[in-house]
Order: structure tokens, then C-alpha cells, then sequence
């Protein structure tokens, strides 16, 4: 199992705003005061990109989203789900198929959660093509080169 979250001890906004405001500051992207900005990271186990809809009934996928406010993420596999939002506290949203809430990591440690699903149901997701959306303009090639250390 991945080290559970833990708040950064900071005194402004929550555990899940104070993650996202860090992994903004640390991609060097800059958006102006009091905007709200997202970056949605989708992964698929194909050399394709895949789309920005889910159907978790049959794909295998992997998102993370990142909000100004909170970040969270979303894994499907065969017909099974969990999608785990992280504002105050990790959270199930909707429903956790794949008990991850436990295995919440810190945001920073995004990519070893993503090594770890990958090892727990022998995938790989590609990283090259992963889907990125992001409304932080010109953001993409320092999200992209986040991913690759992954």
C-alpha cells in the first residue's frame, strides 16, 4: 500500500487546494489570483489517446484531476470503479470498487499511485499519449513532462 494523504499543515484552504496550488507552483504555470483553473489528465493502456469520455462499463482508464479547489482521481477496470476527490480529506465519490481510498497518496505522489495500480493489475498505462485538458494556458509541455516522470 501507498502512505496515506496528510495535510501540509498550512493555514490557508484545504488539504486538497493547498496540494493543487503546490503542483501549479511546481509545474512553474502561473494562472492569476482567485481564477479557477483545472488539468485533467486521462490514461489509457493503448497507444492511443483516449477520449475524454469514460465508459467504465468496458475501457480500462486512469484520470487525474487537478482543481484549483481540490484534485482527485479516477481508475476503471473491468467493469469496476473508485473515483476518490481530496479537498478536506480523501473522499469516495460515487463509489470505491477497488478500496483506494486507503491508498490515497499525496498529489506529489501521483505517479507512484499510478505504478502501484499498474502493478496490482498487471496494465501499463501510456504516458505519451495521454489525454491532457487544461484550461492554464500554455501548460500542456510542463504537464506532459510531469507525466513522464511518472
Amino acid at each position: 500500500m501507498l502512505e496515506s494523504i496528510a495535510g501540509d499543515g498550512g493555514t490557508s484552504g484545504t488539504t486538497g487546494s493547498r496540494a493543487a496550488h503546490a503542483w501549479l507552483v511546481g509545474r512553474a504555470l502561473i494562472v492569476p489570483p482567485h481564477q479557477r483553473w483545472h488539468a485533467n489528465i486521462t490514461f489509457a493502456p493503448d497507444a492511443q489517446q483516449p477520449s475524454a469520455d469514460i465508459d467504465e462499463a468496458t475501457e480500462t482508464r486512469f484520470r487525474l484531476d487537478i482543481y484549483s479547489e481540490e484534485w482527485g482521481f479516477f481508475f476503471c477496470h473491468h467493469g469496476r470503479a473508485s473515483w476518490i476527490r481530496i479537498t478536506d480529506v480523501p473522499f469516495v465519490h460515487g463509489r470505491d470498487d477497488f478500496q483506494l481510498l486507503g491508498a490515497t497518496p499525496a498529489l506529489s505522489y501521483a505517479g507512484a499511485l499510478v505504478r502501484w495500480i499498474e502493478g496490482q493489475h498487471s496494465l501499463h498505462f501510456d504516458r505519451e499519449h495521454a489525454l491532457v485538458r487544461t484550461n492554464v494556458g500554455s501548460a500542456e509541455p510542463a504537464i506532459r513532462a510531469w507525466i513522464e516522470q511518472f
